[in-house]
């Protein structure tokens, strides 16, 4: 093992996760696959997860640690990559654990003929490390598949398969040579936002084993109630949708694409309602829905929508606030019937 040319750098951002850090980095330096370096790049951490890390490098010579300006999770993910050495890239985020095999069997996967990058399945632990029961990260995708292949699988199924790099190890070319970095404006989805071009005429190898460990803390934002920054995501579904549009052999995908981006608007829409914050939102909701408005005829088209759905879309298209304070006062209208 050559310390300066490692076969897999492992990326790992750190922001405020210094109690759990250690347990991380213990189950990467764990790995049966040993040719890695990580990269522990703190991200600014106002507590002190960026000494957790430097004490952890003297541990073990594979540990290189940066430290930077806070500049959010894609701006710490970049860091990494302009700094990893090895021919490949693992992301593990820095509250969460990964099998002792996680690597031994992506890299063994990402070996087969024409692959590039490899895949694994995940479940979910909470704060204790105890796994919550049902929640997992998978897809019925098996073996060597067209790697955009697994968006479309995303639309479809609402999976985090696809659009998720921790549960991958790239070729690090599919960074370096495409000259893509993460988008360092968004807070939520940057690690799924240019997935798209990455996977851009590659195969992945796709396995089912559930090999990585998502730790769901409260208070972080993807358990929120609904955070702001959370509308990331539309603009990374209106991406995504303009991206295949512009592909004339990506026609269905085009037209999930287009589904999909309705369906998030208007579960966001609600999800906000439902937490209290929703006029707080409401300029940035209106500031999409330009989007919105571009596509309904699409989605007039669309085979994927049912004739009700539709005509929640013209209506809710037409006013969204007068058709959400029609169907919530219909709903606990309904809810007080049924309660008599």
């Amino acid at each position: 093992m050559a310390m300066d040319h490692p076969k897999i750098s492992i990326i790992t951002t750190v922001y405020k996760t210094g109690h759990y850090l250690p347990l991380t980095v213990q189950s990467i330096l764990a790995q049966t696959f040993t040719d890695f370096e990580l990269l522990l790049v703190d991200d600014g951490s106002p507590d002190n997860s960026g000494e957790v890390a430097d004490a952890l490098a003297k541990t073990d010579a594979r540990i290189r640690v940066f430290h930077k300006e806070n500049g959010g999770p894609a701006s710490a993910s970049n860091m990494g990559l302009d700094n990893a050495r090895g021919d490949y890239i693992g992301f593990v985020d820095s509250d969460d654990l990964i099998a002792p095999d996680m690597y031994e069997k992506l890299y063994a996967a990402v070996q087969a003929p024409g692959v590039r990058l490899a895949a694994c399945a995940g479940d979910c632990i909470d704060e204790d490390g105890s796994k919550i029961e049902g929640r997992v990260v998978t897809s019925d995708l098996r073996g060597v598949h067209d790697a955009q292949e697994l968006l479309l699988d995303a639309f479809k199924t609402g999976s985090f398969y696809g659009p998720l790099s921790w549960n991958k190890l790239f070729d690090a070319r599919l960074f370096k040579d495409k000259g893509i970095h993460y988008d360092e404006t968004m807070l939520f989805g940057d690690d799924a936002s240019v997935l798209h071009r990455v996977f851009e005429g590659e195969k992945c190898n796709c396995l089912g084993d559930a090999l990585y460990h998502y730790r769901t803390r409260a208070g972080q934002i993807t358990t929120a109630g609904f955070p702001p920054r959370k509308l990331d995501d539309l603009r990374m579904y209106w991406d995504w949708l303009q991206y295949f549009a512009a592909k004339p052999d990506r026609t269905e995908y085009r037209q999930w694409a287009t589904a999909c981006y309705w369906r998030l608007f208007y579960q966001f829409w609600c999800q906000s309602g439902a937490a209290g914050n929703l006029n707080d939102l409401k300029d940035q909701f209106m500031a999409h829905k330009k989007h919105l408005d571009a596509v309904v005829p699409d989605l007039m088209r669309s085979p994927l929508l049912s004739a009700g759905e539709k005509v929640r879309l013209v209506l809710f298209s037409t006013n969204p606030s007068a058709f959400y304070g029609a169907a919530t006062a219909w709903g606990r209208l309904t809810a007080k019937r049924k309660g008599k």
